[in-house]
């Protein structure tokens, strides 16, 4: 599974070039960011980050007493220290107080992608010391292992959907989680079938959904407002991507999207409204852009 990242810095060029640079090499994806110390160290520890990439010199509060203030919270988080200082006794002083890397600025991006790469590693290494530490302590190891892989695996393809959610621009947005459930389930569905593919009605996806909120006794939302929901944020992600296209034609994330989750004519034609070089909006399949989405999925 692909870490997740906070960003902390004062310059939001920097947190935008680290941003680009972790979602263009597909390193992992960024969950947060901040420029403020005090109100980062809060976030980190309730999003509990894989990796936090913070500078040194910040106006509130300096690089070195977040990376204190968190390993004092008995924070798990990696940190990777960035900044322009040359200062020996002040880089050594950072990784006295438990920093993992180092990264210069201004910002190199083959230096970025390679420290990131090693933190990655030194993580997966954490985590699979701490797995085997674990089962060593349970007889139940066979039990134990498939259960830590199948979770791994459904927290993988969240993940996925996720970065795919970020790169349309509607993560976070209202009807996303209703749109990740739709797609979770239907990759559910499969795989109690053993299949790669099988037919099924959006229609029923929103009837289970209705369902499943009522189970969970979460506020009721009727099967017609979760469609809504749905074709919404499909829609709003139709948008974005048309307005990436009109930037850069030739962009990975347009051509990766444009023909895989929507007809590519729809594409054009929802160009053409934004242009006002037509009156008529691009239409969307909520079918096609669940299965497009699967699709993508590196599963």
């Amino acid at each position: 599974m692909k870490p997740a990242f906070y960003i902390v810095d004062d310059d939001s060029g920097v947190r935008r070039i680290l941003a680009n640079i972790i979602d263009e090499y597909r390193l992992g994806y960024v969950i947060g960011e901040n420029s403020d110390g005090n109100t980062a160290i809060n976030e980190i520890m309730e999003l509990k980050p894989d990796i936090a990439l913070v500078d040194l010199l910040l106006p509130s509060m300096d690089g070195i007493e977040i990376v204190k203030s968190l390993k004092e919270s008995r924070c798990e988080t990696q940190i990777i220290m960035i900044s322009q200082v040359t200062s020996k006794e002040m880089i050594g002083e950072a990784y006295k107080n438990g920093i993992e890397y180092y990264i210069n600025k201004p910002i190199n991006v083959i230096e970025v992608v390679s420290i990131i790469k090693k933190a990655t590693e030194n993580l997966r290494l954490k985590q699979a010391l701490s797995l085997i530490s674990g089962t060593l302590k349970n007889n139940k190891y066979s039990m134990l292992l498939q259960g830590e892989e199948k979770k791994r695996d459904v927290d993988y393809v969240k993940e996925e959907i996720l970065k795919i959610f970020s790169d349309l621009g509607i993560l976070g947005e209202a009807g996303s989680n209703d749109l990740l459930h739709a797609i979770e389930m239907v990759i559910e569905e499969r795989t109690k079938l053993g299949v790669k593919i099988h037919k099924y009605k959006v229609s029923e996806i929103y009837k289970k959904l209705n369902e499943r909120y009522r189970k969970e006794n979460k506020p009721t939302v009727s099967i017609k407002a979760i469609e809504q929901r749905i074709r919404r944020i499909i829609q709003s992600a139709l948008q974005n991507l048309a307005s990436v296209g009109i930037e850069d034609y030739g962009s990975i994330k347009f051509e990766k999207y444009s023909t895989s989750l929507f007809d590519f004519k729809e594409v054009k034609r929802e160009m053409d409204y934004i242009r006002k070089k037509s009156k008529y909006r691009g239409k969307i399949s909520v079918k096609k852009f669940i299965e497009g989405v699967i699709t993508n999925l590196e599963i």
